[in-house]
């Protein structure tokens, strides 16, 4: 690579006229289906008297302050697209996603340069997507038009590096993105971070409800791969599956080589999870029955005493308490305390806490549903700051009253079948 100083050095103009430019692209997957649904370009610029390759920060940097940032851009795209269609020749389905200098979109409203370049070469605008790195960009009427008048001509939109330091999601309404690409900072490391894991699915939540398609990027590890397809990513790029590669290579082969391996092994994966949970909630179950025969018998003032005890007998519970049929609690809450308890507004809920406008209350009450049991996602309890997930269970006692029985117990997500029996004490 060449370094800054050398950048500094050269004829910038030498590179325009001569189009000194190298192009590379990075495949972009969808492991479900099992193929290459298009290609991320990034191209680098050739050194006029050397011949080695400059890094795309150095020599941007370098145009800025040359002034000569658009024309550098612009032969970039130009480059890119006249490679896309050597390599990857119509008709076909694959789409194209280039970056676009965000610092000149202002300037690029009213030039078309891009429209007429797809024109040129050939290329459909509907396979052709442009990635926009909104936190650079100050001007949001401009982004909306220059946004606009794309879109109008075909092109689709991508949210580029979103969940990477300074993501302003007030402007998807702005871009109305057709892909959002999810960074590496996320993906990093995942299957770890449960706080990560949980970004990561509301932002394909978001996705997905407004009709995008969630890309994750930067996937360097098997687990990772696995973990991003496990909460909902719909394609994947990064260096496990692929580096950058001049345009010659041969990516049809990967898909034999990794894709449809991985595939194999996201298929395990998850009929192993469904193994794991159809046992959890025969456990979960099993336990709910034992509590409501302990408890059934017991008065309002009774409860208190027997929670506790209750508890203590069944290991992967840890809280308890008692509603009743206006979803006021009626019990103190008992709770299996290994650990330092949080503090402030975060508290165990006294006697008296309404429940009566949760979503298990209405579940569990609404004759239209005609439900006993109500089991939540797994959550970070406010009240213990453990990591768990709520059942409640709606029950009647001695004197025919109804009552609603709240466990919170500790979810285990394993990746080892043969660990099942020594979680659960077998």
């Amino acid at each position: 690579m060449t370094s800054t100083d050398e950048v500094n050095e050269i004829d910038l103009k030498a590179i325009l006229e001569q189009e000194l430019v190298k192009v590379h692209f990075q495949p972009i997957f969808s492991i479900r289906e099992k193929m290459i649904v298009g290609y991320e370009a990034l191209s680098r610029g050739i050194h006029p008297v050397s011949g080695k390759i400059i890094a795309p920060l150095p020599l941007l940097k370098a145009a800025k302050e040359a002034g000569l940032i658009m024309e550098i851009d612009r032969i970039m795209r130009k480059k890119i697209l006249e490679s896309f269609n050597r390599y990857f020749p119509q008709p076909h389905e694959l789409i194209l996603t280039l970056n676009f200098e965000t610092s000149i979109i202002d300037k690029e409203i009213g030039s078309l340069q891009l429209i007429q370049l797809a024109r040129h070469f050939n290329l459909n605008p509907a396979n052709i997507v442009i990635e926009i790195l909104e936190s650079k960009i100050k001007n949001v009427d401009a982004l909306a038009k220059f946004v606009g008048i794309h879109r109008d001509n075909g092109f689709l939109i991508a949210l580029d590096d979103v969940g990477k330091g300074h993501s302003n999601f007030d402007r998807i309404p702005v871009i109305h993105p057709d892909i959002i690409k999810i960074d590496r900072s996320l993906v990093m490391n995942l299957q770890d971070d449960y706080y990560r894991q949980e970004i990561f699915k509301a932002i394909g939540r978001l996705s997905h409800k407004i009709g995008a398609v969630v890309l994750a990027e930067g996937v360097e590890t098997e687990e990772e791969v696995l973990e991003v397809m496990e909460l909902g990513t719909d394609l994947l790029q990064g260096y496990y599956l692929s580096k950058p590669q001049e345009p010659s290579f041969d990516f049809t082969g990967l898909v034999n080589r990794l894709v449809e391996p991985m595939a194999k092994k996201f298929k395990k994966r998850m009929v192993e999870k469904l193994n794991i949970n159809k046992i959890q909630h025969e456990r979960y179950t099993l336990m709910i029955e034992n509590l409501v025969n302990e408890i059934s018998t017991l008065t309002d003032e009774e409860m208190d005493g027997k929670l506790s005890a209750a508890l203590s007998n069944h290991s992967i519970a840890k809280a308890l308490y008692v509603l009743d049929e206006n979803g006021l609690q009626t019990s103190l809450m008992a709770c299996m305390m290994d650990h330092q308890p949080r503090k402030g507004i975060f508290r165990i809920p006294p006697k008296g806490t309404d429940y009566s406008t949760r979503d298990f209350y209405y579940v569990l009450m609404d004759d239209g549903f005609n439900r006993k049991s109500y089991t939540s996602e797994p959550y970070i309890s406010p009240a213990t700051g453990l990591f768990c997930l709520s059942i409640s269970t709606r029950y009647e006692d001695k004197h025919g009253k109804t009552k609603i029985l709240c466990v919170d117990v500790v979810p285990n997500y394993l990746k080892n079948m043969g660990r099942i029996m020594t979680l659960f004490g077998g």
